[in-house]
C-alpha cells in the first residue's frame, strides 16, 4: 500500500472544557476531489468504551467543513452530558 500525502487546506483551533483540540480539512494531492478532516482529539460518550473517530471522505470542501463543525458540536455536547476525551490524531 503505497502512502498518501495530502495537503492542508484549512485548520481549526479551539478549546472545548479546557482541552485544546487542533483540526484540520485536507485533500490528497493526487485527488483534489476528496476531502477528509481529523482532529487531535476524539469523544468518548458517557455509555460508550470506544471513542468516536471520525472516517469520512466527502466530494466538496464545503460538506467536509460542515461536517467537522457538526463533530465539535457533538465533542462539546458528549462532554457537557459526561463523556470523556480519547486521544486522536497526532497532529
Amino acid at each position: 500500500m503505497q502512502p498518501v500525502i495530502y495537503n492542508v487546506l484549512k485548520e481549526y483551533f479551539t478549546e472545548i472544557h479546557s482541552n485544546p483540540i487542533k483540526a484540520r480539512i485536507m485533500s490528497p494531492i493526487n485527488k483534489e476531489d476528496i476531502f477528509v478532516f481529523q482532529t487531535s482529539l476524539y469523544y468518548k460518550n458517557y455509555n460508550s468504551n470506544d471513542a468516536y473517530e471520525p472516517s469520512a471522505s466527502f466530494t466538496s470542501f464545503a460538506t467536509a467543513e460542515r461536517h467537522l463543525l457538526q463533530y465539535l458540536e457533538e465533542f462539546q455536547s458528549a462532554l457537557d452530558m459526561g463523556g470523556s476525551i480519547a486521544k486522536g490524531s497526532m497532529i
